[in-house]
């Protein structure tokens, strides 16, 4: 089983900022959001998804991880609402949302 060992960072929303995880390479991208969900016991959402921010870009969720060499050199990936509710606010002014969020910093 090969292993990453991802820096995750939560919405603003979540009890938590940061937590590094070891996830089996082998799962798909929705499969890792639901790992993650357990074994930090935050509660399970429709439409959370993981974000890569240096990137600009979703992780498709029927992907394995796998399939994503960036990740093994990234700093964190961003585990947020891909729908940009409240877990939103973390990708640094590059809003796709709709302009659910407050303000853009130029």
């Amino acid at each position: 089983m090969a292993a990453l060992v991802l820096r995750i960072k939560f919405p603003p929303t979540y009890p938590l900022i940061y937590k590094t995880l070891r996830i089996d390479a082998n799962l798909t991208v929705k499969e890792a959001v639901i790992y993650i969900a357990e074994t930090l016991n935050i509660p399970k959402e429709n439409g959370i998804g993981l974000f890569l921010p240096d990137e600009k870009r979703w992780l498709e969720d029927n992907t394995p991880l796998s399939n994503y060499d960036s990740l093994q050199d990234v700093e964190h990936i961003e585990y947020k609402s891909r729908n940009g509710g409240g877990a939103a606010a973390s990708s640094g002014g590059n809003s796709s949302s709709g302009g659910s969020g407050c303000c853009i910093i130029m």
